[in-house]
């Protein structure tokens, strides 16, 4: 068996300079750079309620008012750094190979890094490039896959100490 697996790897490694070619797209992609647009920021509460008043043309009430400042001051903005979130996408894509071909564990970290970088795209669209965009998806699913992969090793490893306990 042990064999096997060493002739199949060994055959991977030597065919694959082979379809270098497998990887490059068919249709030419589009490599334009997205930029994140931030809100514009006012420097006080009054600034930002004058500038609501103008857009809407009319005083605001109350509880608009308490809306109003309770959305600027208690609600921070989530700046997200593009350079990190592409990092984190990348590295989770690292881990979730590294989880199916090296050690299982590797899912865990791999899983959570993907789904931040996944998450700070779908709060700030932009924040992400296309292809670490893809990268952060494939991730998230390579780790879970390695994640299922880790419970099927401990369930087999559980049923072979169970068997040879029993002298089986």
């Amino acid at each position: 068996m042990k064999n096997v697996i060493l002739a199949t790897l060994l055959a991977m490694f030597f065919v694959a300079p082979v379809f270098t070619n497998a990887a490059e797209p068919i249709l030419p992609v589009k490599t334009e750079p997205t930029t994140v647009v931030k809100k514009e920021k006012h420097t006080s509460f009054k600034s930002f309620r004058k500038a609501t008043e103008k857009k809407l043309g009319r005083k605001l009430g109350l509880f608009e008012r308490i809306g109003l400042w309770y959305y600027t001051t208690l609600t921070p903005e989530p700046e997200f750094d593009a350079k990190k979130a592409n990092n984190q996408a990348l590295a989770g894509f690292i881990l979730g190979v590294c989880s199916l071909v090296i050690f299982p564990l590797l899912a865990i970290p791999g899983f959570f890094l993907s789904k931040s970088a996944t998450t700070k795209e779908k709060l700030a669209p932009g924040t992400l490039e296309p292809t670490n965009k893809s990268l952060a998806k494939v991730g998230l699913i390579l780790s879970i896959i390695g994640i299922v992969y880790l419970f099927v090793l401990i369930i087999y490893i559980a049923i072979l100490i169970g068997a040879y306990g029993m002298g089986l």
